[in-house]
């Protein structure tokens, strides 16, 4: 696509904005995206924030550890295998507590992306139990006594009833309220991502991230992405799973026929 079309006030791929909260004084900041975009995708992101900004030798469980989403430029814009999420922090589980990434699929990539974020950096610790809810540039943190204590599962269906079943939910249950060194955080039901990063979540007292996003995603050639998808959908991911895909609408699929698989 010739550059003369692109609109020089749309970011294409990239939001261009990152999330930070900080669970201790309950604040939260914008910073850009632009300092990373040379660290390709998610996992250079959280990576390098990571790198910048906890110290070697910090405490896994110390509130001066982060944990890091971060999405890729493609997530959410249509292109299948783009769904996935980094979230980089601290081992839990190994001598020296060097960075490491856990990775999920599930919607919670997608709907980081649709909020408007590229990535979220969660900092500090809470002194109680509390979820992050997102819905696009509303950013709350809230009281979590309610579900503290309840299994994946039951929290996600209790802070959909609160906040609306549009909502991607990332939680812990009891084994990362207990510091379990290896313990999960789950999205979509049944989506997780390990590393010990439920162990951190309940670290910093945060039971669940909770995110809608509203918006889109941009592309410079918005054809050239659903000619790809057609390919990759037909003649790469079915003719490997006998054309078994999903007869639901999924997220990292932004553009879809309701009449079709």
């Amino acid at each position: 696509m010739a550059d003369s079309k692109l609109d020089p006030n749309k970011s294409y791929g990239w939001t261009g904005k990152i999330l930070r909260v900080n669970l201790t004084d309950k604040t939260v900041s914008v910073s850009p995206t632009d300092p990373y975009k040379e660290y390709l995708g998610g996992m250079g992101i959280a990576n390098k924030i990571m790198y910048d900004e906890v110290p070697a030798g910090t405490d896994p469980l110390s509130p001066e550890n982060k944990i890091v989403f971060a999405v890729g430029p493609l997530t959410a814009t249509g292109v299948p295998l783009a769904g996935r999420t980094t979230i980089a922090s601290l081992s839990t589980y190994t001598t020296d507590h060097q960075v490491v990434d856990a990775h999920t699929g599930g919607m919670i990539g997608a709907a980081i992306k649709k909020a408007g974020w590229d990535a979220i950096v969660i900092e500090g610790a809470s002194d109680r139990p509390v979820y992050l809810n997102i819905k696009d540039d509303d950013v709350q943190i809230k009281d979590a006594g309610f579900v503290w204590g309840m299994g994946t599962r039951a929290t996600a269906e209790a802070l959909n009833r609160v906040e609306g079943t549009r909502a991607c939910v990332a939680s812990i249950g009891p084994a990362g309220e207990n510091l379990l060194p290896y313990a999960c955080v789950i999205n979509s039901r049944n989506h997780s991502a390990g590393a010990g990063l439920g162990t951190l979540f309940g670290s910093k007292k945060l039971k669940a991230l909770v995110v809608e996003g509203n918006g889109s995603v941009n592309v410079a050639d918005p054809q050239a992405v659903a000619d790809l998808s057609d390919y990759m959908l037909r003649d790469i991911i079915g003719a490997n799973n006998n054309h078994v895909v999903p007869s639901t609408q999924q997220e990292w699929a932004e553009y879809y026929d309701k009449g079709s698989r």
